[in-house]
């Protein structure tokens, strides 16, 4: 072990790229369970504050859970105590103008320990956070239910996120179906009473229309939510960790390339293959434990960050166990399992080989491996394609494809680089010759390093094929689905007052509104429909309605169903649904998302969206108007160009997202390249000492290894994106509601970005074969 930490500290300068795959692998792992087993604590905290919970049930507008139903629970046998609480979500206006979106709920003593100042008194004063920036006495504005409140902060109290603290009395009205009611009620077990007896007995009370669970079932259900971010997570880390094993792989077998002739000395004295083994794979695993101390420390970074980005930053525990013996395991094993592949090349080394000079060259044919890879190629491919019958083939396929590719790449790249011998020598001369010719000799190492940078492309590609066709969609539905000018709408979990039509129809320069919510139509018996809160005098100004049979009319107690939605459940004009009958069977554009038209909402929301008509050629002047006159900034106000970009963002945010996590797997891709470059200039040495002996300039040198990096590079986007672009195809086909959209310019912004990785990968090796001195370069025996 002595002369493993002696051999990694001679040679740190080649493990300092794999190190830092290593670490990558490492920080991603650590920040999903140290990120993880915080959202799953704070959740099991709150939870852990009632033994039994009663909430409302759907139809809350009807069965509220009011005050005489408080009193029945807190008689109930074995209550200690009776937390009725009122909640929802709420926004903070911050000091830029900007909103943060917080839990709002009742100020309870038992829940909320201030910090500073008092409890709210009123609808004019609320607790905020500590996090919040903002000490008692302050003023500021809060949005809660789309209506802009200007308050007093009277008191601030820690809390594991953001939150708005208002009184019992404001909270009820807000968030409850009835001012005497609430959302919620938690329940504390007397002593000696148990959990299952606890909520068996509060069951007894409690109307079919409620619903309760114990402490233990929410302790679960938040634990299974964090287990299903932490998995998420894990997912991507080890995308990261596979394109590691490359990188380290590929290490290994050059150092064991460049250390040939010390192991065969060692093996003619005696040393077995077994000792040889050992020897490096105990550099191996020096390498992977000092990689893991910063790749835990990064990763513990990574947890902040994830908490900040995705919540409210949990209270992390840096120093839990678990994470620590994960990343040591994760550290350890990755590296000790990618390197013991040329662990045994290098044992396999015949003594005589000590009496040779140069490197060895690796003889073993490309048959056996190009075969297995196309039998997994094809059939990647026949599951990929049968997707559309049977989605689920997708999970099949994709690994068998990527798999099969990877075999292959070692093929492909020698018939890819034939093929672009020609083009590169003319555009770029003897050093793109040279530089093809390089890439050419040692085939498996060239795939290797393509590989490592291929997988990254290809699962990015894949992701972004399914998102751009759903950006797409959202964009086409909303160019389509109605003629407004301009829609009002509000940011996610925020609402529309209620009076919000009527102060935009005011608004000089509005021609005509149309307010348009969504219902969820209990039709009994397990069915339901989805519906648009229409006024069905105006929306034929917006929407084009074709009225295929019956009248639109004033829908009172009465729905407008779509022809697709009459033919499927075969109803015709005057059937009674429920409490409803249907007047009119229409045909509705695409875009308008909705099954079904009715007048008004049965549980009383407030419109989701708000059309508009404005004067000829005022749309952005009104537009402007219409946002000074709210002064709401959880309001959106839209162009039709602007909704239309807006409509898509969800998806091009979620793919940012993803390209994020990602990143590690395509950074660590970049490493493999520059690893490969960096040690194939120790490789070549002598042969760059003379070509720089007759007559290469070192501006020539530095060229050909820039365009071999970068024919590596391209190799790995000509094989991953295609690869990509069809596993993401798959996902699209057969969806009746999205067509397929293949991003053309983000591919081809992909080839480009992986030329410039070729480019920069290249840079310091490049630097340095050109600064070889020529004379000791003709000595060396690395040739």
């Amino acid at each position: 072990m002595r002369y493993a930490v002696r051999a990694v500290v001679a040679a740190k300068a080649r493990y300092v790229l794999p190190a830092i795959g290593i670490v990558l692998g490492v920080a991603f792992v650590v920040s999903a369970l140290v990120y993880g087993e915080a959202v799953r604590a704070m959740a099991e905290r709150d939870a852990a504050l009632a033994d039994v919970s009663v909430e409302v049930g759907p139809d809350r507008t009807e069965t509220p859970l009011d005050s005489a139903l408080v009193r029945r629970l807190a008689q109930v046998p074995g209550v200690a105590g009776v937390r009725p609480i009122a909640r929802g979500w709420a926004f903070l206006v911050d000091r830029e103008g900007g909103t943060d979106r917080a839990a709002a709920t009742n100020y309870l003593p038992s829940r909320h320990t201030l910090d500073a100042g008092q409890a709210p008194q009123g609808a004019n004063e609320v607790v905020l956070d500590d996090k919040a920036g903002y000490s008692v006495g302050d003023r500021v504005r809060i949005v809660v239910n789309g209506v802009v409140r200007d308050v007093r902060v009277s008191g601030t109290t820690a809390a594991s996120r953001s939150l708005i603290v208002l009184d019992t009395a404001t909270a009820r009205k807000d968030f409850a179906a009835a001012p005497d009611a609430y959302t919620e009620v938690d329940l504390v077990a007397a002593a000696g009473t148990s959990e299952s007896a606890l909520l068996a007995a509060v069951k007894e009370v409690l109307p079919d229309e409620f619903g309760a669970v114990s402490g233990t079932e929410l302790a679960a259900s938040a634990q299974a939510d964090a287990e299903k971010i932490t998995e998420i997570l894990l997912g991507f880390a080890a995308i990261a960790l596979f394109v590691a094993c490359f990188l380290i792989a590929n290490t290994f077998t050059m150092l064991s390339t460049a250390r040939a002739r010390e192991n065969a000395l060692l093996r003619a004295i005696g040393a077995s293959r077994r000792a040889v083994l050992r020897r490096v794979l105990a550099e191996a695993a020096v390498l992977g434990v000092i990689a893991t101390v910063p790749g835990y420390v990064v990763g513990i970074g990574g947890a902040a960050l994830l908490g900040n980005l995705f919540s409210d930053g949990p209270p992390l525990q840096a120093l839990a166990l678990t994470p620590i013996l994960v990343a040591l395991c994760v550290g350890l094993g990755v590296t000790v399992v990618a390197a013991y592949l040329p662990a045994r090349r290098a044992a396999a080394i015949p003594p005589i080989a000590a009496l040779r000079t140069g490197l060895p060259v690796d003889q073993r044919s490309l048959n056996r491996r190009s075969v297995v890879g196309a039998i997994s190629t094809a059939a990647g491919l026949a599951a990929i394609c049968a997707t559309p019958q049977t989605w689920e083939l997708i999970y099949l396929g994709a690994p068998l494809l990527m798999l099969g590719l990877i075999a292959l790449t070692p093929w492909l790249g020698l018939r890819l680089t034939a093929l672009i011998r020609r083009p590169l020598t003319r555009l770029a001369g003897p050093r793109a010759t040279l530089a093809v010719e390089n890439a050419r000799r040692v085939p498996r190492r060239t795939a290797a390093t393509a590989n490592a940078l291929m997988v990254g492309l290809a699962i990015c590609a894949a992701a972004t094929v399914p998102l751009a066709s759903l950006a797409a969609e959202a964009e086409r539905a909303a160019d389509t689905g109605d003629t407004a000018d301009l829609r009002i709408t509000p940011v996610d979990f925020a609402a529309l007052a209620p009076d919000t039509a009527a102060r935009v129809a005011a608004v000089p320069g509005v021609r005509l509104v149309s307010p348009v919510g969504n219902a969820h139509l209990d039709l009994g018996g397990g069915r339901a429909l989805d519906a648009a809160v229409v006024d069905p005098v105006s929306l034929p100004q917006f929407v084009p309605v074709t009225v295929r049979a019956g009248v639109l009319g004033s829908l009172d107690h009465a729905i407008a169903v779509t022809t697709e939605t009459a033919t499927r459940r075969q109803w015709a004009v005057g059937t009674r649904v429920s409490t409803y009958t249907v007047a009119a069977i229409v045909d509705l554009p695409a875009g308008f998302g909705h099954d079904a038209l009715v007048a008004s909402d049965p549980d009383g929301q407030p419109p989701a969206s708000i059309l508009v008509r404005a004067d000829p050629g005022q749309a952005d002047a009104v537009r402007d108007r219409i946002r000074a006159a709210l002064d709401n900034p959880t309001v959106r106000v839209h162009t039709r160009t602007e909704y239309r970009e807006a409509a898509a963002e969800p998806y091009r945010r979620f793919l940012g997202i993803l390209y994020a996590l990602l990143g590690a797997a395509v950074l660590i891709g970049a490493l493999a390249v520059a690893t490969t470059m960096t040690m194939s200039t120790v490789e070549r040495t002598r042969e760059v000492g003379l070509l720089r002996a007759i007559g290469m300039t070192r501006a020539h040198v530095r060229a050909a290894f820039r365009w071999e990096s970068v024919v590596v590079a391209l190799l790995a986007a000509v094989v991953g994106l295609p690869a990509g672009v069809l596993i993401g195809s798959s996902a699209v086909w057969g969806q009746d509601s999205v067509a397929l959209a293949i991003p053309w310019p983000t591919l081809g912004l992909f080839v480009v970005l992986t030329a410039i990785i070729g480019v920069v990968a290249a840079a310091w090796p490049a630097w340095r074969a050109s600064r070889l001195p020529v004379l000791d370069a003709l000595r060396s025996d690395t040739e």
